[in-house]
């Protein structure tokens, strides 16, 4: 697999100027350029994505983990993107899969956004709800594009699956890596056959994303790909723990073995499976799926001591402007 071409960028404390990236669809060619880096060697950019509603109403208990992230890279560039930049990004970058922007849930184009901005710029993708616990800088040197499987025992006791679910709330890549195109173009071919008939997860959210990994016409999961699958004890030691009582149940209805091995899973780590390669921990809130109550919010400039940037989306490319 080709690596991807190298960022033009141009910096300043204030702004961090990025040049458009080809978004053919034809993710069958492959770039072959030099390897991308925001400074220095590192495979993946030292960017960090976060994306909420909006800058002025995020909810304060996500507010700590949110300064996580920069708390452990205080040297890298941390960017807050919102719906209305989500739709934007389509709108002057993507036009190809707009009408889908456009049509689907507000959930849904978050997580084309997601992809979509990997793909443009690259760096690290993740939920407003992940907490970091140590720094990155070793998977970024040393990956072009790395992605996650959830702890097994959901896929085990939640959806009877023997294969772990690749979650999309924390995923890294080098910019202009095909893999992100490809999602794109199956949530595009996808929409534009069922309409609105599947929900988030199955449409745009992990679900296709390990379809995309996973189909057998692809060659991402080859030996030869570049995209590394890290164990959930990385970035997803603990359970969604709203998601306790239908897993316990299971465990009381079930006698397979692959149900028994998740069971006894649940009972030796009840807080969780933390080792020395957790880098993040998820808090699963899943604010779209649930009840979750968020009585409590505060805006974007209360979270960090130095303003975060805030993406300015042109057909040129994207430029990063610390928030006033």
């Amino acid at each position: 697999m080709g690596v991807a071409p190298r960022l033009k960028t141009q910096q300043s404390p204030h702004k961090v100027l990025i040049a458009a990236m080809e978004s053919s669809s034809d993710t069958d060619s492959e770039a072959t350029a030099e390897t991308a880096s925001s400074t220095d060697n590192v495979a993946i950019p030292r960017l960090i994505h976060q994306s909420w509603k909006s800058i002025y109403r995020i909810p304060t208990r996500f507010h700590p983990w949110m300064k996580s992230w920069v708390d452990f890279h205080p040297t890298w560039t941390y960017v807050f993107w919102t719906d209305a930049d989500n739709l934007r990004l389509f709108e002057q970058l993507y036009p190809r899969y707009l009408h889908v922007a456009k049509a689907v849930r507000k959930v849904s184009l978050a997580d084309m956004a997601r992809y979509a901005l990997l793909h443009q710029v690259g760096g690290l993708y993740v939920d407003a709800d992940f907490e970091c616990l140590q720094p990155f800088g070793d998977l970024h040197r040393d990956n072009n594009l790395f992605l996650s499987s959830e702890p097994l025992v959901h896929s085990v006791l939640l959806e009877k699956s023997n294969s772990a679910a690749l979650c999309n709330a924390l995923m890294a890549s080098a910019p202009g890596h095909p893999f992100w195109l490809r999602v794109l173009d199956n949530i595009k071919e996808k929409f534009d056959r069922e309409r609105l008939k599947s929900d988030a997860v199955e449409l745009t959210g992990p679900r296709m994303v390990k379809q995309t990994y996973s189909s057998p016409n692809s060659t991402f999961k080859s030996e030869e790909s570049d995209i590394v699958v890290f164990p959930s004890e990385y970035f997803y030691p603990e359970v969604a723990y709203w998601n306790i009582e239908p897993m316990e149940v299971a465990c009381r209805q079930r006698h397979d073995d692959a149900a028994r091995e998740a069971c006894e899973w649940l009972k030796r780590f009840p807080k969780g499976e933390f080792t020395n390669n957790t880098h993040a921990t998820h808090h699963w809130q899943c604010t779209w799926c649930r009840d979750a109550q968020l009585d409590e919010f505060g805006p974007l400039k209360d979270i960090f001591e130095a303003p975060p940037m805030r993406p300015n989306i042109t057909s040129s490319g994207i430029e990063f402007v610390a928030l006033k």
